[in-house]
């Protein structure tokens, strides 16, 4: 697997990280943040292509069955992200035609705990640095099926330094829309 990003969970990987942002931020302020993102966004999308490209070749990703009902297929893609990937484990479920996935009250929030170490990053970054890179990830299904539109969007958020607390939408669109049969 990819070791950047988010699937690197390595403590001293992610304070090397953050610090090279930090580093960006404080030689061409905010405007960094926009290359940050799109770092992050490539990392997971190169992510995606790897598990894509591993799921077939096992012959564990059926792409008809993804084609009639591409939101419980996005819900897997995720879900199979972070089971493999191991460490902190989100919820990823469905409501409707939106994936949601959500960390409630996580202590060890690897990405919180780097921070600490890491010189005078800010806490934004953690937006940019996850959540792009969890888009990334799923983008590559876009690209493979481009039937479908995924509309990726954070719902909540919460950081107070002992806990976190996130919630991402990806909402699905597509001309064959299957209802959740849960």
């Amino acid at each position: 697997m990819n070791d950047k990003g988010i699937n690197n969970l390595s403590i001293q990987t992610r304070v090397e990280e953050l610090n090279d942002f930090a580093l960006l931020l404080k030689k061409f302020g905010n405007v960094a943040f926009r290359a940050i993102q799109k770092n992050n966004y490539y990392s997971g999308y190169a992510v995606g292509m790897e598990r894509i490209t591993r799921l077939i070749k096992e012959d564990k990703f059926n792409i008809e069955a993804f084609r009639l009902n591409p939101v419980i297929g996005v819900r897997k893609f995720i879900h199979g992200y972070f089971a493999d990937r191991g460490g902190n484990m989100p919820d990823v479920f469905i409501e409707g035609n939106t994936v949601f996935l959500e960390t409630k009250f996580y202590k060890n929030c690897l990405t919180i705990e780097a921070e600490k170490l890491a010189e005078q990053c800010h806490e934004d970054v953690c937006a940019i640095y996850c959540r792009t890179f969890a888009k990334g990830i799923v983008s590559v299904l876009e690209d493979f099926f481009p039937e479908i539109v995924i509309n990726f969007y954070n719902v909540s958020s919460r950081r107070d330094g002992k806990n976190s607390d996130c919630r991402e939408a990806f909402q699905v669109l597509s001309p064959k829309r299957v209802e959740n049969p849960s």
